[in-house]
């Protein structure tokens, strides 16, 4: 699956956080309400949480997995190690980690090219995001002269 383009991390562990609060299931018209999320972001969030395994959404009820509930008790080293390890199969990150472990680093135009054939009517906003997940999961970052993605840490990878 690829990444929506609009989804943050913050946006897929809100959602997860939100239903584990709301008892592990709810319907989702009433997440945006709780959570105030931007009616165009929570559907992708939803299927991305999906994807990842963290809820199920079946017969338009939101609940939470063992999985999903597992990363809300957890603490924060434990959730970026396993949502990491779920999203490992997610593209571009796939793409992108496997460029790091076999050349080091990424040159930004290849890192811009890779996302732009990912994410041609969302460039910019991928850009960024991407970028961020990269961060979070501690997978890759900006070099400090923005010329280079490079790796922060592929060795559980």
């Amino acid at each position: 699956m690829l990444i929506p383009p609009e989804v943050l991390p913050d946006h897929v562990l809100g959602l997860v956080e939100t239903v584990y609060t709301l008892g592990g299931k709810i319907d989702p018209m009433y997440i945006g309400d709780v959570i105030g999320e931007n009616i165009e972001v929570l559907p992708h969030t939803i299927d991305l949480a999906e994807v990842l395994g963290l809820i199920t959404y079946r017969d338009g009820i939101v609940t939470l997995t063992e999985t999903g509930e597992n990363i809300v008790k957890s603490n924060t080293k434990t959730v970026v190690k396993k949502l990491r390890e779920l999203a490992s199969r997610l593209q571009p990150l796939k793409d992108i980690v496997e460029i790091l472990k076999s050349k080091g680093y990424l040159e930004v135009d290849e890192y811009r090219n890779i996302i732009m054939q990912k994410y041609p009517n969302n460039y910019h906003k991928a850009y960024q995001h991407i970028l961020i997940w990269g961060a979070f999961l501690r997978l890759f970052k900006m070099d400090e002269k923005d010329s280079k993605i490079i790796p922060i840490d592929l060795r559980s990878l």
